[in-house]
């Protein structure tokens, strides 16, 4: 796996729960993705598009950079509704950290 998966607010979960968490994430991406090569690729690739997003202040990003945004931000949503299927508290709340090794 090219990429590390955290949930960052550890307050309102034991440590088992958090590694369950981090766990069914981790599966929902590859199932939404494909695998965990293509997990990590689109990661890298928003990433990228989001950082030149913010440089731009306003201006337009390309097409490609816009659907790299999409590419991952859809498919990290669902991820994300599945792993922490069952919790009753804001969602809003909890972030998972993901995060990619450097492009070969």
């Amino acid at each position: 796996m090219d990429y590390s998966i955290q949930l960052m607010d550890k307050k309102k979960f034991s440590p088992e729960e958090c590694r369950l968490i981090e766990q069914r994430y981790n599966q929902a991406l590859v199932q939404q993705f494909g695998n965990s090569a293509e997990v990590a690729r689109s990661r890298r690739a928003w990433v990228q598009a989001k950082t030149r997003q913010d440089e731009m202040a306003g201006a337009d990003i390309s097409l490609e950079e816009k659907q790299a945004i999409v590419h991952w931000e859809r498919p990290e949503a669902a991820a994300r509704l599945l792993a922490l299927e069952g919790y009753t508290g804001a969602l809003e709340d909890l972030y998972i950290d993901v995060r990619v090794e450097s492009a070969p």
